[in-house]
């Protein structure tokens, strides 16, 4: 793994710590939002610390040496496959999500529903799965797809055919109260691309040397018109939207879009991005 970190002056202000290695954390985390969608801050705010302690959800947070969180990714196993997709839960989970987002905009909602709602969606997007006590507190509205969500709950393994050990970068969100900071640094790329590179590439390098991994991929809430988050993630951080590829689970946002790319590919990457890191100068 090559070192860049003379490439540009302020990578040195910049430093990633796993979440609950400082205690300190628990308090910065508050200051901690995203106006694009904050329900990925709220994980950051609630139940991120108890997973990243526990073990069941690497969270990490990259931060200024003024001590302020910029930015914060989280990393997990996970597993894809190459089998075609039960059409039958996919549509259960299809009207799982349009009657989420039906809800999210029904004005006659208490503010404890209208979080509930968020939450779901969340929870949904990160495969973290809905539990049947949280659909019976649910508002519904005149939908019969409770009944049906109700059998697969019944439902203990799915089968497929080949499969292909993964890893899944869950969260991948900036800080927008740090905005102005990190504008303030004169940094030629963007604080994601940044971090994708700089942190993230090197972890996921040390995850292989121990444990065999071929894909890492992720799931983009790109709620955008022209989905420039999807390009985003294409042209600066090499992910693809593949034809032949998907998750052991997909019980996600249908909004979101799954991307993936070969590890074994990440080290060029990081190489091309750091060696492309001024525009000017090339």
């Amino acid at each position: 793994m090559k070192d860049f970190s003379e490439v540009w002056p302020g990578l040195q202000s910049l430093s990633c710590e796993r979440l609950s290695s400082n205690d300190d954390n628990l308090r910065l985390v508050d200051d901690f939002f995203n106006r694009r969608n904050d329900g990925i801050a709220q994980t950051l705010r609630n139940e991120a610390y108890e997973e990243d302690e526990d073990g069941s959800t690497a969270y990490y947070v990259v931060k200024h040496d003024s001590g302020q969180i910029l930015f914060f990714f989280s990393l997990k196993c996970g597993m894809l496959y190459d089998q075609f997709l039960d059409t039958r839960q996919l549509k259960l989970i299809s009207d799982l999500t349009n009657y989420l987002n039906q809800l999210s905009s029904d004005a006659d909602l208490t503010g404890d529903d209208k979080l509930l709602i968020e939450l779901m969606r969340e929870k949904l997007r990160t495969r973290k799965g809905i539990t049947k006590a949280e659909l019976e507190r649910l508002p519904k509205k005149g939908s019969s797809l409770f009944e049906d969500l109700e059998n697969e709950f019944n439902e203990s393994i799915t089968r497929v055919g080949q499969t292909f050990s993964a890893v899944e970068l869950v969260h991948f969100c900036f800080n927008d109260q740090t905005e102005e900071l990190w504008s303030g640094m004169d940094c030629p790329q963007s604080l994601g691309t940044v971090v994708f590179w700089h942190f993230t590439v090197p972890i996921i390098e040390e995850i292989r040397e121990k444990v065999g991994c071929k894909y890492l991929f992720l799931f983009a809430a790109d709620f955008s018109k022209g989905e420039k988050l999807i390009g985003y993630y294409t042209d600066r951080l090499n992910f693809r939207v593949p034809t032949d590829l998907a998750t052991a689970k997909p019980i996600y946002d249908f909004s979101c879009k799954f991307m993936c790319q070969e590890i074994n590919n990440l080290e060029q990457g990081r190489t091309q991005f750091f060696e492309n890191f001024n525009p000017d100068e090339v």
